[in-house]
């Protein structure tokens, strides 16, 4: 009886090969491509989160109030201020039926560098003066870092300060640091504040 034991030939090895490499290769195509966009995703999310975060911070300021008791404050990373906030109505009040409305109250933004993200917090009038806040909510993540500058009014020009407890300032220059692609990038806006100018 005859044994039939046949093997491969050079040339269907060198086929087989060939077909491995081109899928290896396209397989690998791929994968760098989906890194590349995911890496290009990250880059807008930090961006646009940002960009979200000094909108709001933005549209708070411009609600900025002149409240007695309720004072201005603010530090390099932290801000709180008298604003127009909107929050849960007095179950005493005239305004008991509608639930939530605007009201006069407190709002501030605190960075958590441990967690690289900036919180903010809102207090009625009330809750204020007792320096009671609400729970935090993000307002941005992935920061690795914050600097807030205050603009006053000055004899000759503008008075720019680190920290005040002073009164309300014309404006508030913001600048987020996040990072892209392992660099920092910077993000700034000055905002005005109408009713400010140092009273």
């Amino acid at each position: 009886m005859k044994k039939n034991s046949r093997g491969f030939t050079l040339t269907e090895i060198l086929l087989v090969s060939a077909m491995f490499a081109l899928i290896s290769l396209a397989v690998f195509n791929a994968f760098a491509n989906g890194f590349k966009l995911w890496s290009r995703g990250q880059h807008v999310l930090v961006e646009g989160n940002v960009a979200i975060f000094l909108e709001k911070i933005g549209e708070d300021l411009r609600q900025t109030a002149v409240i007695t008791g309720i004072p201005f404050k603010g530090s390099t990373e932290d801000l709180s201020f008298p604003a127009i906030v909107w929050g849960a109505t007095d179950i005493n009040g005239s305004r008991a039926p509608e639930e939530f409305g605007t009201q006069l109250g407190a709002v501030k933004y605190s960075y958590d560098p441990e967690n690289k993200r900036i919180l903010r917090y809102q207090a009625t009038y009330g809750q204020a003066l007792k320096d009671q806040w609400s729970d935090p909510i993000d307002a941005a993540d992935l920061i690795e870092g914050i600097t807030l500058r205050y603009y006053f009014k000055a004899d000759r020009g503008v008075d720019i300060k680190t920290e005040t407890d002073e009164g309300l300032p014309l404006g508030v220059m913001i600048d987020v640091e996040f990072m892209v692609d392992d660099q920092i990038r910077h993000m700034r806006r000055f905002l005005i504040i109408p009713v400010g100018g140092g009273v």
